[in-house]
């Protein structure tokens, strides 16, 4: 028999303090979506600068 890996079981049963099992991930509110969101935009953004920046 092959070797698998396993994840453990607080992976698979999921954290209690957030209330989901089966290694679900919490789904993030639509204010914590928002603020990714717009902290995504603004790293893209200084990433954009600093490589126009360097083809100067």
């Amino acid at each position: 028999m092959s070797h698998h890996h396993h994840k453990s079981n607080e992976q698979v049963e999921g954290n209690p303090d957030t209330g989901h099992g089966r290694g679900m991930p919490r789904r993030p509110d639509e204010a914590e979506l928002a603020e990714r969101t717009r902290e995504d935009r603004r790293d893209v953004k200084e990433e954009q600068a600093e490589m126009e920046r360097e083809e100067d």
